[in-house]
């Protein structure tokens, strides 16, 4: 007998796949998600915590251990001869914003081009051979989907797992750009999530997630720390700054209270910044130090191997421990015990094999990444101020696991009240949880009604030949076989850096293109620019232009007789050519985009952005008919 099955209620699922840890949390599609949201706290030899360690470890025999499992001071329990940590691999999923410790910015305007190795260098991040960041990516995934389902939700949900649809939802960083996202989303479902028929997936950028988070404890007055006892409720034209401070990568994101009224809405009143200066910069500023003490053997990984110095092992448990207490004690001086014997060298502070570390060294540590964070906040503070008016901003809201440092607080706040009027400083409670929890809030109830462009967006569209105007491009002409001289090459800018856009709002480009029959039983494929050049060049192949992704366009569904063409001579052969007209319409998500593409009234396909490096066909996620994957 065949018993009939009721779907139940979708289960919502925040992934925060971070730097240095990963969280997860879930509640029902009816349920509070601030309230009501669970946190998974019990991850393998982890203890109770909202998150575990993003490490993996590789074995020759047998499957990879991951997170807390792969720290050095388990394994050394384990196995005698540890294999490799990794660590940090999410900061090479996008290689355009920053590569030293404390962020050195690129100068270039190409960061779409940015080499990778370059990037693992200059970072101290190494990956297994022939693995790449996806594929290391893809594997953590894989154990985290694995423990979370079979573990958790199967515990949690025992009878009743199977037939509950999960909608995921990944947290990303704002400054990410489209191929970091589209990377995180294909390693997310390489590892399984999704591979139920009844299961979906989005991305929310960090920031917005921890806006949502912190207007909602705002009401409930659930604050770890405020430098201020004046603080009011926010209002329409209120405008708040969101610094979310993780341990790879700081985002800041600032908005306008555009309602309150039925319901929260809120519009970005700047466009957002970021970098790459996290808390896991002064653990590698941290190791600087250590060469700088200890000399040349420092470099000879058979004397100072990961076992000494990796993040799993007791020297770097100790600092971080003295990095999490700095600014809430009035210790001054720390004696750290070091792993390998070393010579006593008391000018060094080098002593019975004892490193003296004081306050003002780990001061050292701090302040070039605490400064870099400040000067994030201060240009946006000041981007809101020189267009909407010094009153327009009274709120900085501090969060994230790095956001969780005394230290970090207090120089922030330093900073706020010597402002002119000066700002409040929030530290939420629950602030290393935020985002997860903030990304149930924000699929539950979505508040965010515009965002703004951090990038011109254009697409090849040869313009016609001016004279007056393209005298010294003249040998950068075509002609069409339709007729017109046009420009090779060039650009149409149809949406440029700081635009604001709704939720619903696409950005449109009309394209045309000259295609032959056996061209048009193969997708044509759009390559989408892009520029941070406050005026763009014209050309794709002038500095500061960058390619930012493929938009695979099939036209093997129309009738190619309703198209105008003309027979063109190409060598001996004559070859019939059809010309189309097209628009191709881009929608700009939390963490995405997505487009479509239009044969005047008919949507003939919606797709992702695909890129040329792949190593798979560019035709990944096109689906025709105007049907999304």
């Amino acid at each position: 007998m065949k018993v009939a099955t009721m779907e139940r209620e979708t289960l919502i699922v925040a992934v925060d796949f971070g730097t240095t840890y990963s969280g997860v949390a879930y509640c029902h599609a009816s349920q509070n998600g601030l309230h009501d949201a669970e946190v998974v706290v019990t991850w393998p030899s982890n203890g109770i915590a909202p998150k575990v360690p993003t490490e993996i470890r590789y074995y020759e025999a047998r499957d990879p251990s991951w997170g807390a499992e792969a720290s050095l001071a388990f394994e050394r329990r384990q196995n005698k001869s540890p294999a490799a940590i990794y660590g940090r691999f999410k900061l090479l999923l996008d290689p355009t914003v920053g590569n030293s410790v404390y962020d050195q910015e690129y100068t270039t305007d190409d960061p779409e081009s940015i080499d990778v190795s370059t990037l693992q260098l200059s970072d101290g991040i190494s990956l297994p051979p022939k693995k790449s960041a996806v594929d290391v990516t893809t594997d953590f995934l894989r154990l985290l989907y694995s423990e979370l389902m079979q573990r958790h939700l199967r515990k949690r949900l025992p009878d009743t797992l199977d037939l509950t649809p999960i909608h995921f939802v990944f947290t990303i960083p704002a400054i990410w750009g489209h191929k970091a996202q589209e990377a995180t989303r294909g390693a997310a479902q390489a590892a399984g999530f999704c591979s139920r028929p009844s299961d979906t997936l989005s991305l929310v950028s960090e920031p917005e997630a921890a806006a949502m988070f912190v207007l909602h404890a705002m009401c409930d007055k659930d604050f770890s720390r405020i430098s201020s006892q004046t603080m009011s409720q926010l209002k329409k034209g209120d405008n708040f700054v969101i610094c979310d401070a993780g341990g790879g990568t700081v985002d800041l994101i600032s908005y306008e209270v555009a309602a309150t009224e039925p319901g929260l809405k809120l519009q970005e009143s700047a466009v957002g910044t970021g970098a790459k200066c996290g808390a896991s910069y002064i653990d590698q500023a941290f190791l600087q130090l250590l060469k700088s003490r200890i000399g040349k053997d420092f470099d000879n990984p058979a004397i100072w191997t990961e076992k000494h110095i990796g993040r799993g092992s007791t020297l770097m448990k100790t600092f971080d421990s003295i990095k999490r207490s700095f600014g809430q004690t009035t210790n001054n001086l720390w004696f750290l015990e070091l792993p390998v014997k070393i010579e006593d060298n008391e000018a060094l502070g080098i002593m019975d094999n004892e490193l003296e570390f004081t306050a003002q060294d780990l001061k050292n540590l701090f302040d070039p990444v605490v400064a870099k964070v400040i000067q994030l906040v201060a240009n946006q503070v000041h981007s809101i101020r020189s267009t909407r008016g010094i009153d327009a901003i009274s709120t900085v809201f501090l969060v994230g696991g790095f956001g969780e440092s005394f230290y970090l607080y207090e120089r922030m706040v330093e900073w706020a009240t010597a402002q002119d009027p000066p700002l409040i400083v929030v530290n939420p409670s629950k602030s290393w949880s935020a985002i997860m929890r903030g990304a149930i809030i924000q699929t539950l109830e979505p508040a965010i009604k515009s965002r703004r462009l951090r990038q011109h967006y254009g697409f090849q569209c040869d313009p016609l030949f001016n004279p007056a105007k393209h005298s010294k491009f003249k040998d950068h002409t075509q002609q069409c076989p339709f007729g017109g001289v046009f420009l090779k090459n060039s650009i149409k800018w149809a949406a440029e850096l700081g635009d604001e856009y709704e939720n619903e709002d696409e950005i449109e480009f009309s394209i045309f293109t000259v295609l032959s029959k056996t061209q048009l039983l193969h997708p044509y494929i759009v390559k989408l620019w892009g520029s941070r050049k406050r005026k763009p060049p014209i050309f794709e192949w002038s500095y500061g232009v960058y390619e930012i992704g493929n938009v695979a366009a099939d036209f093997s569904s129309i009738d190619i007789e309703d198209l105008e063409s003309k027979w063109v001579g190409e060598g001996i052969h004559a070859v019939q050519k059809y010309k189309i007209d097209f628009v191709v319409k881009m929608k700009i998500g939390s963490a995405d985009a997505t487009f479509s593409v239009w044969l005047g009234n008919k949507c003939v396909g919606i797709t992702r952005l695909s890129y040329d490096d792949e190593g798979k066909t560019v035709l990944k996620g096109v689906r025709a008919g105007g049907k999304q994957c």
